[in-house]
């Protein structure tokens, strides 16, 4: 199985550390710390999915996909994750045509079990292409 790439979009410094830490030894794990950082980052190296923090200062998660999905197509696979609590921002971020959403704090195993779900769901979407 080729090494797959995770890219992970939080302005949150600890948490990009701490995710890649967890990540790192099954995936490639490419960091951003902003929307922006990771459009450029995503035409550089097309990641199989993107765990992306859903509120960012300048641009939102849902803002960066947005602008892939104009830019690459819809096939674009995003796990989204928050601190924030409201149940409205679940609901949005399924509309959004994310693949999971996680609270944080993020506990790893969880963290590893989410992404390696996402993993098979995606292999299966490309199988089918």
């Amino acid at each position: 199985m080729p090494n797959k790439q995770i890219l992970v979009v939080d302005d949150d410094e600890i948490i990009l550390m701490t995710i890649e830490r967890i990540l790192s030894d099954q995936y490639t794990v490419i960091c951003a710390s902003s929307g922006q950082q990771a459009i450029d980052l995503y035409e550089e190296h097309r990641p199989d999915i993107i765990l992306c923090d859903y509120l960012m200062p300048e641009m939102t998660g849902f803002q960066m996909m947005d602008i892939l999905h104009e830019r690459y197509g819809r096939n674009i696979f995003v796990i989204f994750m928050t601190g924030n609590e409201q149940d409205e921002t679940e609901l949005e971020v399924y509309k959004h045509g994310a693949l999971e959403f996680i609270r944080k704090p993020i506990k790893a195993a969880e963290l590893q079990k989410y992404i390696a779900s996402a993993i098979e769901r995606v292999n299966s979407f490309k199988t089918f292409q």
